[in-house]
């Protein structure tokens, strides 16, 4: 009986385990999913392919489906995408405007 006990612990342990890495790689996905958002909404925003308002339409749908399809909350995904949004800001300063014209070309093919 011990032993049985001392088996079935092991094996949920290891179910457990596998489920946390599971969890741990289901939050990267999102996490890149959102960065990568974040920065193409961005983008079409510096480069004025989009107006605010049209990528504030597809941030909501983006939401909407990490949401549904990544498993993420509404808080947690507005505060990535604000963070990630942030980050890319902060990079596109950077750039000479010769770069960031050159940039803002290359996403019109």
């Amino acid at each position: 009986m011990k032993a049985a006990l001392m088996i079935l612990a092991a094996s949920m342990s290891a179910g457990m385990a596998f489920s946390a890495h599971a969890d741990d790689a289901k939050a990267a996905i999102a996490s890149g999913t959102i960065n990568m958002a974040a920065s193409m909404n961005e983008l079409a925003l510096a480069c004025g392919h989009m107006s605010a308002q049209d990528v504030e339409a597809g941030r909501i749908k983006q939401r909407d489906a990490a949401i549904k399809d990544l498993g993420v909350t509404s808080a947690s995904y507005d505060k990535m995408y604000v963070g990630y949004a942030s980050d890319f800001k902060k990079k596109w300063g950077t750039l000479t405007a010769a770069k960031q014209k050159s940039t803002c070309d290359q996403m019109k093919r």
